[in-house]
């Protein structure tokens, strides 16, 4: 590596990080990009196994801002897919519409479930009064405590592996902001002619061979006017002197080589703890303990290729039942058919939730192989026979948890590096909020024209209208 040519480093090749190196370059600056993995796009990537591409999750292309529609077209062209939502719950052996349909809900519910779910939402709405800065007493309130166990108590606490009345109302308020009974109803009887919550969107669009591919284009781009990537990289140390970073040191997962690396700027979108670990000086114990104290969960995908052609339409399944693990099922050809090379084939990721080394991160992939193909055959989804072949995939601090008091937190962290002049904070971690990647794309736009002096924008702040409505 050439040190001398290394003045503006962006820790990351996230959206957010590519997004900032794509403005920054375009202001003529020649940003390098550090990353751990080995292509760019982070949780938005896309794998390919054997030929069959597989998401990290799946990734809606969804927005309100006319500039990342811009920008999404402009990379993609005609390779960008107008796809129709399907998309259903799972709860005891049955399946629900989601977004909730009224006739489907109730019916599927039983006379008797229909009549509890209703009495209790206007109990809860209009008599009874309890905890609203919590996820479990918002949801209660808004939709009543039957439907809070129906479809969200469950599913909510696999995803972030608290209970529900510890984990902080800003979840629901940013993801289920708009949503309600009586906006359902409205979204049922009005066959679009107001325009509901976001959540409720019936389209989207997606990449012909997954989002990877527009990250790609994205590093195409960027090289073009002189960035530079390198993979495997991992940033262990940031060395400050007074309010300035002075350097950065690099680690090569291939080589274990390190190297000290002076910069002039730095952009990171490493997660909040990890970040103010690698300061060095190391910064005072209460700033140090405020960061420990923001926790993120971690995500696993069980990635499997199954011997049929056809399991069910939705793009993805929501597993609310508590008799398994599993989370969430994506199903890829019903996202592109570009995404399966053989149309008489399906491919699943299997997606489970959980904190980074615990027992079940720890599993061996033929163990995790073995349970996830134990709970489709639970829930009927598919046989152990259908199975192929598949692999595993393990993303740590996926997602930032919204704990109760979090926020304090992140005022305090934010306050102590907002001392460093050249060190700014972006993206998913950088932030500590879990934004949707159009929201994380125009914070490292923003985020750049703050740096070259084009703009003034509070990233901390951007608006949740920018964002989606439901995980």
């Amino acid at each position: 590596m050439n040190m001398k040519n290394f003045k503006t480093v962006i820790i990351g090749a996230g959206p957010a990080g590519m997004a900032c190196a794509h403005e920054l370059s375009k202001a003529g600056h020649k940003p390098v990009i550090f990353d751990l993995e080995q292509q760019p796009g982070g949780i938005c990537r896309t794998l390919d196994y054997q030929g069959y591409l597989f998401d990290i999750g799946g990734h809606r292309f969804l927005t309100k801002s006319g500039e990342i529609n811009e920008l999404w077209s402009k990379m993609m062209g005609n390779d960008m897919l107008r796809v129709r939502r399907l998309s259903r719950i799972y709860y005891k052996h049955r399946f629900f519409s989601y977004p909730l349909k009224f006739f489907d809900t109730f019916l599927k519910l039983g006379a008797w479930g229909s009549w509890k779910a209703i009495a209790s939402l206007l109990w809860c709405k209009y008599r009874k009064k309890g905890d609203i800065t919590t996820f479990e007493g918002w949801v209660i309130r808004n939709f009543g405590r039957e439907l809070y166990k129906v479809f969200f108590e469950h599913y909510t606490e696999k995803v972030w592996g608290v209970a529900s009345a510890n984990l902080s109302a800003d979840w629901a308020e940013q993801r289920l902001r708009g949503l309600s009974l009586k906006s359902l109803l409205r979204s049922v009887f009005s066959s679009g002619r107001k325009k509901g919550p976001k959540t409720l969107t019936e389209e989207f669009l997606y990449p012909r061979t997954g989002p990877g591919e527009f990250f790609m284009r994205f590093q195409s781009s960027i090289e073009k006017m002189g960035g530079q990537f390198y993979w495997g990289r991992k940033v262990t140390e940031l060395k400050t002197d007074g309010n300035r970073v002075i350097s950065v040191v690099v680690e090569d997962f291939r080589s274990d080589k390190r190297e000290e690396i002076p910069v002039d700027g730095v952009f990171s979108t490493m997660p909040l703890p990890l970040l103010v670990r690698s300061l060095s000086p190391k910064v005072p114990l209460d700033i140090l303990g405020a960061s420990e104290a923001l926790r993120f969960r971690s995500f696993i995908a069980v990635n499997v290729v199954l011997n049929t052609a056809q399991l069910f339409s939705d793009q993805w399944l929501y597993i609310q039942d508590p008799d398994v693990r599993m989370g969430r099922i994506q199903n890829y050809k019903n996202w592109s058919p570009a995404m399966v090379p053989d149309p008489s084939r399906t491919s699943l990721g299997l997606e489970y939730f959980c904190d980074e080394k615990d027992d079940f991160w720890n599993k061996s992939d033929i163990d995790l192989m073995d349970l996830a193909m134990s709970e489709l055959e639970k829930i009927g989804i598919a046989r152990r026979e259908h199975l192929i072949n598949g692999f595993v995939v393990r993303v740590p601090h996926a997602y930032p948890v919204y704990s109760m008091g979090y926020l304090e937190n992140v005022k305090t962290v934010r306050g102590y590096l907002e001392r460093f002049d050249n060190l700014r904070t972006l993206g998913r971690g950088g932030l500590f909020r879990y934004d949707n990647s159009d929201h994380a794309l125009l914070s490292g736009i923003f985020t750049a024209r703050n740096f070259l002096g084009s703009g003034d924008y509070d990233i901390w702040g951007l608006h949740a209208d920018t964002s989606y409505l439901e995980s």
